[in-house]
């Protein structure tokens, strides 16, 4: 049966529903009333038989968009499908729910990676490529269904023989998920006891060292924070004697050098012809740890599609400018591009809003000395370092959380404060939360325009705060940290959970709330490429981790990235079509060099 709701264009539109904020019991199916067909008598929209919210007949809606416009809560949505995808889903969750087209391919001997927005399939796609998901071809209503069915719907021969292999048990497939709940559950369990279930291959000695698990060993998972987490978790995955591995964001947590890692980590996986699969949203590590890319494009939440294999350059750069040349396809109606030249600003006559002398602080097993410096009205200060140098505990300090053992710091401002950490422990929704922690009235129509509307905020108002994903409760605090008026905005690594663009519309935030409020910003963050985007200078954290940390700056960013990516041990060049930031392949002669220049950080195209 043909679809009824195709326009001109190049694009039919299909029925969305948010089911958090479809609300039938304060609505009365306003949408039912008013739909066109339905006021004829044919049933399109209808009560679901078990929750009675909306249900919409998407072969028989002719998509006019009277219900969208009619509904009280802004549940349902029409959003255009191109043409081109007029066969069936390889996945769809409901009538009016998120469908996903086509699956990656898995190279053996090759580390792809995997880039796309949040709610564009990219967890579905790993959990079908797991086995953990059995996908359903786009008959939603079909229950109990087994891999026998999917061989038969898939057209590739590729696919077929994966699906064939999983289901004769002729693969194996070892998958680091995003969400790390279930090793919350072996509570009972020490980090070495989950290590040496999960070691197949002998390799448990060499990943403590590798990733650093030496002191967490004797711990269990409930006491790891959170890049420890991430860190057992890889090593849990890649211990195990698998064909393929599946990595779902790896990076979220760790510091730039713990990322560097991961490259190493992979690759001597796909030296023993194993298959390695990864999804990063930091686009400077998934470049660096790459062999080939494919993308997720689409409409969040409602689908996504697979594209064909790309270089890593090429792959990239196509989803950062939202055209796919190979399928003749534009999903993005700007593209992403990053400043080329930073002009260094003076800072003399501005003035100061923090001054901290020399600071001292120690715990148990740590200690912490922070040079004088200062940071002045409307100025962005990023700092840098690996894990446990004292970052956290240093901005602890200027927000008034914990004291100095020695030394002051003057914060001649009043201060909103982003901890690393974020809980879902709030009971209440959104709006609730952000004006409790801000104080502040949220219809202000400039908190709508620079921070609610670009963070998608006003869309989650009504939701509980407890059933928000780890980048919806990510956007969520930075909002509210900004909303709430402040001289000074202590932001601890704001982009972790936020996918590309989030990232880059949550640092173009940051520094626009520093312009709007003349306000100084002081942000942690990992990303080195929201690192070259936010900062005007720049704080680094050395030391050895977990024992002592100190301090070298605040100094300009050029100074600041050069002496960090020296300590490093990397290079970057910029991209010359979309000016983001590369690390140069160690021994390449651009890597050369720039080493012999002293031009670890290179600002030019």
């Amino acid at each position: 049966m043909p679809n009824d709701n195709k326009k001109k264009g190049g694009k039919k539109r299909i029925p969305i529903i948010n089911y958090d904020r479809c609300d039938p019991g304060s609505c009365g199916h306003v949408c039912m009333k008013y739909c066109p067909l339905n006021q004829q008598g044919r049933k399109v929209i209808y009560p679901d038989k078990t929750t009675k919210k909306a249900r919409i007949h998407s072969r028989k809606c002719i998509s006019c968009g009277i219900c969208v416009n009619k509904c009280p809560s802004y549940a349902i949505s029409m959003v255009g499908l191109p043409v081109e995808l007029d066969e069936e889903p390889i996945h769809q969750y409901g009538e009016n729910s998120f469908r996903l087209y086509g699956l990656p391919f898995l190279v053996p001997g090759k580390v792809g990676g995997l880039i796309g927005a949040n709610g564009i399939g990219k967890t579905t796609v790993l959990d079908i490529l797991s086995g953990e998901l059995v996908p359903n071809g786009g008959e939603y209503e079909k229950e109990n269904l087994d891999w026998n069915y999917v061989i038969e719907k898939v057209d590739l021969s590729f696919h077929r023989a994966h699906f064939r292999a999983l289901k004769n048990n002729q693969v194996k497939v070892s998958y680091k998920e995003q969400v790390l709940s279930k090793y919350l559950e072996q509570k009972e369990k020490t980090i070495e006891e989950l290590l040496e279930e999960a070691d197949e291959l002998g390799a448990k000695r060499k990943l403590v060292e590798e990733l650093q698990l030496a002191n967490l060993l004797e711990k269990r998972f409930p006491q790891l924070s959170g890049g420890e987490r991430q860190r057992v978790a890889i090593a849990i995955a890649i211990a195990k004697d698998a064909d393929i591995y599946l990595i779902d964001e790896p990076g979220n947590f760790l510091d730039i050098k713990q990322r560097l890692n991961l490259a190493k980590l992979f690759n001597n996986l796909v030296q023993q012809d194993k298959t390695v699969l990864v999804v990063e949203h930091d686009i400077t590590i998934l470049d660096y740890l790459s062999e080939q890319i494919q993308a997720l494009w689409g409409t969040p939440h409602a689908f996504g599609v697979v594209s064909g294999i790309k270089g890593v350059r090429t792959g990239i750069n196509a989803y950062l400018n939202g055209y796919l040349r190979e399928e003749n396809i534009t999903f993005r109606s700007k593209s992403i591009s990053f400043l080329r030249v930073v002009k260094e600003r003076s800072w003399d006559g501005v003035p100061v809003y923090v001054r901290f002398t020399n600071l001292k602080k120690s715990f148990d097993q740590f200690q912490l000395e922070v040079s004088p410096g200062e940071v002045h009205r409307g100025e962005t200060l990023v700092i840098l370092g690996e894990n446990g140098t004292g970052k956290t505990t240093f901005v602890k300090m200027l927000a008034g959380i914990l004291e100095p053992d020695q030394g002051s710091a003057d914060v001649m401002a009043t201060v909103s404060y982003k901890p690393q950490f974020i809980t879902r422990n709030y009971e209440g929704t959104v709006n609730e939360f952000i004006t409790n922690y801000a104080h502040r009235y949220t219809g202000e129509q400039i908190l709508k325009q620079n921070f609610y509307q670009p963070l998608g905020i006003e869309e989650l108002f009504d939701k509980p705060v407890a059933t928000l994903s780890g980048g919806e409760l990510q956007r969520v605090f930075v909002a509210a940290c900004l909303t709430k008026r402040a001289d000074i905005y202590l932001i601890d690594e704001p982009a972790a959970f936020l996918d590309v663009e989030e990232r880059i519309d949550v640092s173009r935030i940051i520094r626009n709330a520093a312009t709007l409020y003349n306000a100084s910003v002081i942000a942690i963050e990992h990303d080195l490429q929201l690192v070259d985007v936010l900062g005007d200078r720049i704080l680094l954290f050395l030391g050895e981790p977990g024992k002592k940390g100190h301090t070298i700056g605040p100094m300009g960013k050029r100074d600041g990235m050069n002496a960090f990516l020296k300590h490093l041990g990397i290079t970057f060049r910029r991209d010359p079509e979309t000016g983001r930031a590369r690390i140069n392949k160690h021994g390449s002669r651009i890597d050369r060099e720039q080493r012999e220049k002293g031009e670890f950080f290179f600002d030019r195209s």
